[in-house]
């Protein structure tokens, strides 16, 4: 029963981009490998060296690890963040990760262009470095450069469209989660606006000695206002209560 309500539970309700993207993502990533895979034994049938499957592997999941530590800089979602010049109950979000994304994808974009014309020689001399260890042959530093450049693209694109989406969701879903509105606490007794304080989160700051049945008049904090989950809040009552 517990697989069953499983399975039915996560029938209901549309998904999310977050979860549409990240199985996408590991279904493409499965593929490349195996496609990869594919091509390592291709490679070391074709060349006669074990070791030449086993390298264009081994570069191509470097490639795809570089690749993905480059999407996961330029697809961190950027916080915001009102600075406030009031004091407030709110922790700021850190943005030391995002300045340093900010810095290193100025500084590879400023590399590449600055070095754009050394890309084709750069290229040719690394083809000709990967053609021993790929197995001799001539197509070998060809298809090195080939795994090389696919594995990086691969990481990129797919950590890039994981962390723009997936962990912006994620990142949303727990600030939400932090934060409470505020309710209407007026003209209820002091019970039924405690009911309605703990169903949101907050915490009620009463008179001593205020009995239940007593009314609330005001708040401190207005309704509607965005807080931190357990914020307390000030109200005042009258007693004998009456409602009008």
């Amino acid at each position: 029963m517990g697989i069953r309500d499983w399975f039915s539970s996560s029938r209901r309700g549309p998904r999310k981009a977050g979860d549409k993207i990240q199985r996408g993502v590991l279904a493409i990533a499965v593929v490349m490998l195996l496609g990869m895979i594919t091509v390592s034994i291709c490679l070391t049938v074709t060349t006669g060296s074990g070791g030449a499957g086993v390298t264009a592997f081994v570069l191509f999941v470097a490639a795809a690890a570089v690749g993905a530590v480059l999407g996961f800089l330029f697809g961190l979602p950027r916080a915001r963040v009102a600075e406030s010049a009031g004091p407030s109950t709110f922790y700021l979000t850190n943005s030391n990760l995002i300045k340093v994304s900010d810095w290193l994808t100025t500084i590879v974009i400023g590399l590449g262009l600055v070095n754009l014309g050394k890309v084709v020689p750069g290229l040719r001399s690394l083809a000709h470095a990967l053609q021993e260890p790929l197995g001799g042959a001539a197509y070998s530093g060809a298809a090195g450069v080939s795994v090389l450049v696919v594995g990086v693209l691969a990481g990129f694109v797919l950590d890039y469209l994981w962390t723009s989406i997936r962990v912006r969701e994620l990142l949303e879903e727990a600030e939400r989660q932090n934060q409470q509105t505020v309710p209407e606490l007026r003209n209820q007794t002091l019970g039924e606006a405690r009911a309605t304080a703990s169903r949101n989160n907050v915490t009620l700051l009463v008179p001593e000695d205020a009995p239940d049945s007593s009314l609330v008049t005001r708040q401190a904090v207005a309704p509607g206002t965005t807080v931190p989950s357990g914020t307390t809040v000030a109200v005042s009552t009258v007693d004998p209560p009456g409602r009008p």
